[in-house]
């Protein structure tokens, strides 16, 4: 089934508001049915972007957290006992999980703002080189989907409701530390090895502490496959990039990293 981003290529000449203006009143126009809210389609609410609503408060939280969370990586012996490219390369890869989970832990939560863009008829309208540098400028940071937010959200709440344990949070943040998956990894059978480990020691613990009770063994699965699916490019425009703006977040985070 095809949805308005697979037929954009398609109208673009026909829906683009430049066309519309240097066509009004042509002769060979059609008029175009009305198009009801009902009938617009579903994945334009994708397109909205939004903000943290205190940036520079939820800046300093979020790093705390990520600060914490690489301390416990730090000190875990089987990941001080890997090769320095290959700790490198598991926190380039998980980092964005890790805070996820880490926000949840120290219950932190965020509020957002719908962003504010310039249309398209404004950008075309203010063609010169002095007005564009400044519609440039108000635009570098446009947001984020808000698809991503709300998933982002829906999970801290979600995972709140669990009330994850200590040891559990650890076991968590083993699975998703050690991730085989990652190019070029030197050691990747060992680091497989060790998260299959993390995973056994959380099915353990969940099935030795809540006898059974399996829905929650289930649930703490969801959790690390949703931890898995998460886009570091919206966590990093969500809780970072208003404040560090364009500057290489993975700089930023690895320079966290290694001031520890």
């Amino acid at each position: 089934m095809s949805c308005c981003r697979c037929r954009e290529g398609e109208r673009a000449a026909q829906s683009s508001i430049l066309y519309s203006i240097l066509n009004r009143g042509s002769p060979c126009q059609r008029r175009q049915p009305r198009t009801s809210a009902a009938q617009l389609c579903a994945c334009a609410s994708n397109r909205r972007l939004v903000a943290i609503r205190a940036p520079q408060l939820v800046f300093r939280a979020a790093s705390e957290v990520l600060v914490k969370t690489f301390r416990f990586v730090k000190n875990v012996p089987c990941f001080q006992g890997l090769p320095a490219e290959d700790q490198l390369r598991l926190v380039r890869k998980s980092w964005a999980p890790l805070l996820v989970l880490g926000m949840v832990q120290d219950s932190v939560d965020f509020d957002t703002v719908e962003t504010q863009q310039p249309s398209l008829l404004h950008r075309i309208l203010t063609h010169s080189k002095e007005r564009q540098q400044s519609v440039q400028t108000d635009i570098q940071d446009p947001g984020v989907p808000v698809g991503d937010v709300e998933g982002i959200k829906m999970f801290l709440v979600k995972c709140r409701g669990l009330g994850i344990s200590v040891k559990e949070y650890a076991f968590l943040k083993g699975a998703i530390l050690f991730t085989p998956e990652v190019t070029e990894l030197e050691c990747r059978e060992y680091i497989h090895a060790l998260q299959r480990e993390a995973e056994r020691a959380l099915y353990e613990h969940v099935r030795t502490v809540h006898v059974g009770n399996a829905g929650r063994l289930s649930r703490l699965r969801a959790v690390l496959n949703k931890l898995r699916s998460v886009d570091p490019d919206s966590v990093a425009g969500l809780f970072f990039r208003p404040v560090t703006g364009t500057s290489s977040i993975d700089e930023h985070v690895l320079a966290m990293f290694y001031e520890l």
